[in-house]
């Protein structure tokens, strides 16, 4: 599923909680959360550690002290190293960029992904964030 469709997932939702409307509400969560699932939407958990091919990753959070700074906003003195290149296709795209300023700080940059897949975000159009009636 590569786009989000919003209404639906309202509608998955409301209907959940029309058809549960009392009781647990960790079981509300839990038949939401199946719902959207058996519509095709994956839900990630927000707990700063994920599943990788290497089994599951924590993360620590870049705080401001540790992030890279840019003092003059043109990349002086930052070294950028490319990692792995390739992944799933058939090519040599880095799939990580490291980012060193000139004190040592560093942030590691992944492609956005949504449903598994390398994307680009479109140019949003006027109407993108209209509610629709």
């Amino acid at each position: 599923m590569s786009e989000i469709n919003v209404a639906a997932v309202e509608r998955i939702v409301a209907n959940t909680i029309v058809e549960t409307a009392r009781g647990d509400p960790i079981a509300l969560a839990s038949r939401i959360v199946a719902a959207l699932a058996d519509a095709g939407y994956r839900i990630s958990p927000v707990n700063l550690a994920e599943d990788t091919a290497l089994g599951r990753q924590p993360f620590d959070e870049l705080t401001s002290e540790m992030r890279p700074q840019d003092t003059y906003g043109d990349g002086r003195g930052w070294t950028f190293r490319t990692g792995e290149h390739g992944g799933d296709e058939p090519d040599n795209m880095p799939q990580t960029i490291k980012a060193t300023d000139a004190a040592g700080r560093w942030a590691i940059y992944v492609p956005l992904t949504r449903g598994g897949k390398i994307v680009v975000p479109r140019p949003c159009s006027g109407d993108d964030h209209e509610p629709s009636a």
